[in-house]
């Protein structure tokens, strides 16, 4: 038999959010010392609610990430090559112009961001979610 080497992937986090939370919820749901949701002023439903919510943010910004390369490359290529099609001479005013519009795509991302992420500040759901990952990271044993 041969043996698979997979150190290459200690430090990548293969887990979504969501299933590390039930996780932990499940597998230590008899654990005296764990958080429990009713001190943090939720429901059960509510939590579950809020749980799909962040994860869908999480694969959005996730989906990002991995395609962000390939957006900003197509659009400064089809910019250049508009360009070059019907402005004779124009190099830097191109490339410039497939520079701004990658910019300007960034700027909007971020916005997006900033106002999706804003709903999940300062939520009891959120404190639930950080207690939770905080005894999971200091439990003993």
């Amino acid at each position: 038999m041969f043996q698979i080497d997979r150190s290459y992937i200690e430090n990548v986090n293969l887990e979504s959010l969501q299933s590390r939370i039930w996780d932990i919820r499940s597998d230590f749901k008899d654990d005296p010392t764990l958080p429990h949701i009713e001190n943090y002023g939720t429901t059960e439903e509510a939590f579950e609610a809020y749980l799909e919510k962040k994860q869908k943010f999480e694969d959005f910004k996730d989906t990002w990430r991995s395609r962000r390369l390939l957006i900003f490359g197509s659009v400064f290529l089809l910019t250049v090559a508009a360009f070059s099609l019907f402005v004779k001479g124009a190099t830097w005013e191109a490339y410039a112009t497939g520079f701004m519009l990658c910019m300007l795509i960034y700027m909007v991302y971020m916005t997006i961001v900033a106002f999706r992420g804003k709903k999940f500040q300062h939520n009891p759901n959120e404190t639930f979610i950080k207690a939770l990952l905080f005894w999971d990271e200091n439990r003993e044993g």
